[in-house]
């Protein structure tokens, strides 16, 4: 009895520490496979925690590397586990991509191939990007795609080599489904990038700040206003490290403890959870 007293004490005293850490918060910026969802399953109490920061007036903001969707099809998916949300709040790297190339090229080079899936192709098309299926691109990008074939490595190849720019929309090795992992966009990009012999000219996912700084500017709040909540070391915590805002791991994902553990102090998140379902209790 008095071990359990003894651990509720110091329970107590880390979660008033945290709390206090945690002040001032206005908007919380959520990963979403490994955070909110494995695969096709949500993760328990992640509708409720979201639910419970909106209803404390609390911005939320969905920061994701995955592509295969676009904004539309991720409000769709989360609405089928029951968390209602709208387009304005994510920021998907096909929707960044999209926004990338209608700023930064003109509209004479807006020939792009791309490997992603449909949230690349829906995003770039609202975006008012043509889409050509052959290897006479000027530009190449390149994301998760589940119904990647041969021919489409093979046209991306041939217009890289032609002097085609090259985008990845992230370079994740790995991303957290139901059963264990499956490979990422970066396996597809790692693949294009050998045979090319040519990086990426830019990479639009975490861990580049690129969509946390638009997720700042759009929301109108500070660095010191928002935390970012991830399962990731490698990018969701890496991104926030690089950005100067503080940073939350979930376990519930591709992260452990022990990886933690082997972090310097100045690579670690400023805290770990056990899952999302905790937030509402530390702000």
């Amino acid at each position: 009895q008095r071990e359990l007293s003894y651990f509720i004490f110091y329970l107590l005293m880390i979660l008033n520490m945290a709390s206090s850490h945690f002040k001032g918060i206005k908007a919380v910026i959520l990963d979403m496979d490994g955070v909110i969802y494995r695969g096709r399953t949500l993760i328990a109490g992640a509708d409720k925690a979201i639910a419970e920061l909106k209803k404390r007036g609390i911005k939320i903001a969905y920061l994701t590397n995955a592509c295969t969707r676009s904004r539309k099809g991720r409000v769709e998916k989360l609405a089928s586990l029951g968390i209602d949300s709208k387009e304005i709040e994510f920021f998907t790297t096909s929707y960044a991509t999209a926004k990338h190339i209608s700023e930064n090229y003109p509209k004479s080079k807006w020939n792009v191939f791309y490997i992603g899936g449909d949230g690349v192709g829906e995003e770039l098309a609202k975006a008012g990007i043509s889409v050509v299926d052959t290897n006479k691109a000027d530009i190449v990008v390149v994301g998760l795609d589940s119904k990647m074939t041969y021919e489409k490595m093979s046209n991306a190849f041939r217009a890289i080599i032609r002097g085609a720019d090259f985008i990845a929309t992230n370079t994740d090795a790995t991303f957290p489904v139901e059963d264990g992992l499956l490979p990422g966009a970066g396996a597809l990009v790692e693949f294009l990038s050998f045979a090319s012999g040519t990086p990426p000219k830019i990479i639009i996912g975490k861990p580049n700040t690129h969509m946390l700084e638009m997720i700042l500017d759009e929301l109108g709040v500070g660095k010191d206003e928002v935390i970012l909540v991830g399962d990731r070391l490698d990018s969701d915590i890496a991104v926030a490290k690089k950005a100067g805002v503080r940073s939350v791991l979930v376990l519930s994902g591709i992260a452990k403890k022990e990886d933690v553990d082997k972090l310097k102090k100045n690579e670690k998140p400023d805290l770990v959870i056990g899952s999302v379902c905790e937030l509402p209790e530390l702000l």
